[in-house]
């Protein structure tokens, strides 16, 4: 392989490995989760995304091992040249190159379009492979010190426990704010149904435009569940019924919901949506019950005072 051609594939995989990065931080992960059903390219990418800490980890090496290999292949061409100092002569010129092409341009462009970076899904899964013996480790202490996944790390929760504490001896109205937080705690273990609504009008598949919008009249938020007919169902907020073309489908106006596993406490539950940016999640216990976690209601549930205590008759 000539030095030209690895040079030119290094700074292919440079500025995928760094349009990558930028990418990752833009793409929405529960529209990914949503396309893995239909896509073989979004189920390959939202696997190869798992563990971010490992797959950042795999984009650094990458990055450095390009950026290595594309100054060994400008000074093979230096020296094939006949360059005097070829080491100097290709870092003066391969630098400029590498900012841009294997930095700036990836970077720019899927910031703007980070759905783009489904098209690198099958280096960025081979990469991941063949690096997984670095990885591995890496991962396996960052989820020590982050989440497990059935629930916020002891360390975390310590950390928040001990911020609410301190938050007690503030002034009255910032102190009852604290001590309803520290409510969230004590639901360790005791699972998310306390925190869910279960008040949301359901649209069927056939509701027509109209129905909808007086079915979300009627409702307290303008929310409502629209039913596919099996999975989960998605949410529809009224705002997006204001302007919307009659002669389009209702589904198309839904937003699909992250799924959540019911025996998640109230910390976890948070830490899970915060990682897919979502306010709104289904949770579900087959054959039981089902409802909407909703982050402004199960936080309004927390500020909520609490019941008074009956007194006790002799």
């Amino acid at each position: 392989m000539s030095a030209l051609l690895v040079l030119l594939v290094a700074l292919a995989f440079s500025g995928m490995f760094a349009g990558s990065e930028t990418a990752f931080y833009g793409l929405n992960r529960l529209r990914l989760r949503h396309d893995a059903s239909t896509s073989r390219a979004a189920a390959l990418l939202e696997k190869v995304l798992r563990s971010p800490s490992a797959f950042l980890a795999t984009l650094l090496i990458g990055n450095n091992i390009a950026n290595d290999l594309a100054v060994h292949a400008a000074t093979a061409m230096g020296v094939n040249l006949g360059l005097e100092r070829p080491e100097f002569w290709s870092t003066i010129l391969l630098t400029p190159l590498v900012f841009v092409f294997g930095e700036v341009l990836p970077k720019q462009v899927l910031l703007d379009s980070p759905r783009l970076m489904l098209h690198f899904s099958v280096p960025l899964a081979i990469v991941r492979l063949l690096f997984w013996p670095i990885t591995a480790p890496l991962a396996a202490m960052a989820r020590r010190l982050d989440s497990s996944s059935t629930g916020a790390s002891p360390l975390a929760r310590r950390q928040f426990e001990a911020l609410l504490q301190e938050g007690e001896s503030h002034a009255p109205g910032e102190a009852r704010v604290m001590k309803a937080a520290l409510r969230a705690l004590d639901s360790r273990g005791k699972g998310l149904r306390s925190f869910l609504r279960f008040d949301l009008p359901k649209l069927r598949a056939d509701c027509g435009h109209e129905d909808a919008r007086e079915r979300l009249g009627r409702s307290v938020d303008a929310l409502a569940l629209f039913d596919h007919g099996s999975g989960p169902p998605s949410l529809l907020l009224g705002t997006r019924l204001v302007d919307a073309d009659p002669n389009r489908p209702l589904a198309s106006f839904t937003i699909p919901l992250l799924r959540l596993s019911p025996e998640l406490d109230l910390a976890a539950a948070v830490a899970e949506m915060r990682t897919y940016k979502v306010a709104f999640a289904w949770v579900e216990k087959p054959g039981e019950w089902a409802g909407l976690c909703d982050l402004e209601y199960a936080l309004a549930r927390l500020l909520a005072p609490a019941p008074p205590v009956e007194p006790t008759q002799s």
